[in-house]
C-alpha cells in the first residue's frame, strides 16, 4: 500500500503506468465504502484514481498502521490543483494480503478556491503583528516630531 501511495508522486501519469500495481492491491470483488455509507466498485475507485494521477496529486503518508492480520489503519493527505484533503482508510484484506474491503472516509477538504485565496492571502499581505509594529513605530516618529517642533518654538520665543 505504502508503495502505491508513493506513485502519486505529483508528476502525471497515464493509470496503464501503475494499473498492475492497482490490481495486485485491490481484490477484484473490493467493496469501498465512504462515510455516509455509498458503497463503489473497483472500476468506480480505479477511474477515480486514474483522475488523481493525471492530475499530478501528491499524497503524503500520515499514518500505517496494522491493527489485526487482516486490518490496516491508513492516513495520507493528496493535494493537486483542485483539492487538498487527508484522506483516513480501514482496510481489510483476504489471505492473499489483497483488499476486499475499504472504508473511506474525507476529513478535511479544501476547495480550490479557497487553496487559491490561502496562496494568496499568506503570500501577499504581511502577517497582523509586523503591522502593529510599524505602527508603532510610526506613532513614535511623529511624537518625537512633535517634540522636536515644541523645542523649536520655545527657542524662537526666547530669541524674540
Amino acid at each position: 500500500m505504502t508503495y502505491y501511495l508513493t506513485l502519486f508522486d505529483g508528476k502525471k501519469k497515464s493509470f496503464e503506468e501503475v494499473e498492475h500495481v492497482f490490481n495486485s492491491l485491490y481484490h477484484e470483488d473490493c467493496i469501498i465504502t465512504d462515510g455516509e455509507g455509498n458503497t463503489r466498485t473497483r472500476e468506480e475507485m480505479k477511474q477515480t484514481h486514474a483522475k488523481k494521477l493525471a492530475m499530478a496529486s501528491k499524497c503524503t503518508l500520515l499514518l500505517f498502521r496494522v491493527i489485526t492480520f487482516d486490518t490496516i489503519e491508513i492516513k495520507y493527505r493528496i493535494v493537486n490543483d483542485e483539492e487538498d484533503k487527508v484522506v483516513y482508510q480501514l482496510l481489510t484484506t483476504n489471505g492473499d494480503n489483497r483488499v476486499v474491503k475499504a472504508r473511506v472516509m474525507v476529513e478535511e477538504s479544501l476547495e480550490k478556491d479557497v487553496i487559491v485565496c490561502e496562496k494568496l492571502l499568506g503570500s501577499k499581505f504581511p502577517s497582523p503583528s509586523k503591522n502593529k509594529r510599524e505602527s508603532a513605530e510610526g506613532d513614535g516618529k511623529k511624537q518625537q516630531n512633535e517634540e522636536e517642533e515644541g523645542e523649536t518654538a520655545k527657542r524662537r520665543k526666547l530669541g524674540d
